[in-house]
């Protein structure tokens, strides 16, 4: 079957998942949903899957939107309606589709089982379920591919994934011939893959439906209260019913795992932004006109003054770092400005947010954690601009303060060893 005309000669509907709330994400979330995050200096987050569904010729893509949706609806009409016109789908119009008056989506299954009427309406071979909040290149046709290639009623994009981390995923248990035979959402002792006892496979949260697979498990367990998750509910439950299978996430050229990455908390956000500036990138979205983004606010791009020192950091358009300054292991949104002297480092700065001169973040945090959010792995999230009423101190004070505070100490120790 030829991959690059298989999903249009058989019609496939799109619905991409973007309504979550990102507690996790939070300060981030404050405003907007986690697929409006801004994400490497030009992209939002949604824009990896929107430009993966445009590059894969699909033709007919929802966005099922909850929190703060008029966000993503404004962001979306703005920049990729017209896109959307411009590479060759006037037949379908992208559309968002918010939870009626009233009502909310109760889960992820639920916010499909509530729009069936797109699916209904459409009449497609088969339905794509796609997450909003995920950066990665994906070939969907591919996937489409291996989905009629096996005749399955259900196929689950995987990748192997640190067992460590398995835990805040589905993970699946397969057969030679990538059959599911066994599927847990987030467990907490996940089973590893037989020869590599260290990784797991992981479900993506992509997932192909034959159209009347779905509608039936749908209406069996939205409809009937039964459950309104597809990891929880939904897939398990089909694992011994249906002809489950796994497309395997994996680089056959280079023998490993594709690159992907979930953006669910604040030190993934980071972790994914770092990966964008490494010397070799393991993600790299601006080497080709394959990935499209939205109009920056600001029409100048990043403004580095001189004497100021830049590492490993994303720099958005409108930002500018003034003289003598450092920035480092950090991402700086579209208009933020760092006074002179400031030192920035493992930091992400919000939209509009103006550093002080002298002022540092991310140098000493403990002190940081009284003034601002700071992630386990001790990224700190300034998503206001410091106060000057509030005690905080321009980086040669603090260094002063805390240098006395340590000599205080070591003359309590003599004194008490004394």
């Amino acid at each position: 079957m030829n991959v690059r005309s298989m999903s249009s000669s058989t019609g496939t509907q799109a619905l991409i998942l973007a309504g979550g709330r990102g507690e996790r994400l939070y300060p981030l979330t404050a405003f907007r949903p986690k697929p409006a995050i801004p994400f490497g200096g030009v992209f939002r987050i949604v824009d990896f899957t929107l430009s993966n569904c445009l590059n894969s010729k699909l033709d007919r893509v929802a966005l099922l939107t909850q929190y703060r949706h008029e966000v993503l609806h404004d962001y979306i009409r703005q920049r990729w309606s017209e896109l959307w016109k411009t590479g060759g789908k006037d037949s379908h119009q992208l559309v968002c589709l918010a939870p009626a008056a009233g009502r909310r989506y109760r889960g992820t299954a639920d916010a499909v089982f509530q729009n069936l009427a797109v699916v209904d309406s459409a009449k497609p071979e088969y339905v794509l379920i796609l997450s909003g909040d995920h950066v990665y290149e994906m070939d969907y046709r591919e996937l489409l591919s291996r989905h009629v290639a096996t005749n399955a009623d259900v196929t689950i994009a995987a990748i192997e994934y640190p067992i460590a981390d398995a835990t805040h995923f589905g993970v699946l248990e397969v057969n030679k011939d990538f059959r599911v035979t066994g599927f847990e959402e987030k467990p907490l002792n996940p089973r590893g893959l037989p020869l590599q006892i260290h990784m797991a496979l992981v479900s993506m949260g992509v997932y192909v439906f034959k159209r009347d697979v779905l509608i039936r498990n749908l209406v069996e367990n939205c409809q009937s209260a039964v459950g309104y998750d597809f990891g929880h509910n939904i897939i398990p439950a089909l694992i011994d019913s249906a002809r489950v299978y796994a497309y395997d996430f994996r680089d056959e050229m280079k023998g490993e795992p594709r690159y992907w990455r979930d953006i669910g908390t604040i030190d993934s956000y980071h972790d994914a932004s770092m990966d964008l500036v490494r010397p070799e990138p393991l993600f790299n979205p601006y080497r080709e006109n394959r990935w499209h983004s939205g109009p920056a606010s600001f029409h100048n791009g990043p403004h580095v003054c001189g004497g100021a020192h830049v590492a490993l950091s994303v720099l958005s358009p409108g930002v500018r770092i003034e003289r003598d300054s450092s920035v480092e292991q950090s991402v700086l949104m579209p208009g933020v400005r760092v006074g002179p002297g400031a030192r920035i480092r493992r930091a992400i700065l919000e939209e509009g947010v103006q550093i002080p001169a002298d002022f540092q973040v991310g140098w000493e945090i403990e002190y940081d954690r009284k003034l601002y959010t700071v992630s386990p792995k001790g990224v700190v999230v300034v998503s206001e601009m410091p106060k000057l009423s509030e005690p905080v101190l321009p980086y040669s004070l603090q260094e002063k303060t805390i240098a006395g505070f340590k000599s205080d100490m070591r003359r309590k120790v003599r004194r008490h060893a004394a």
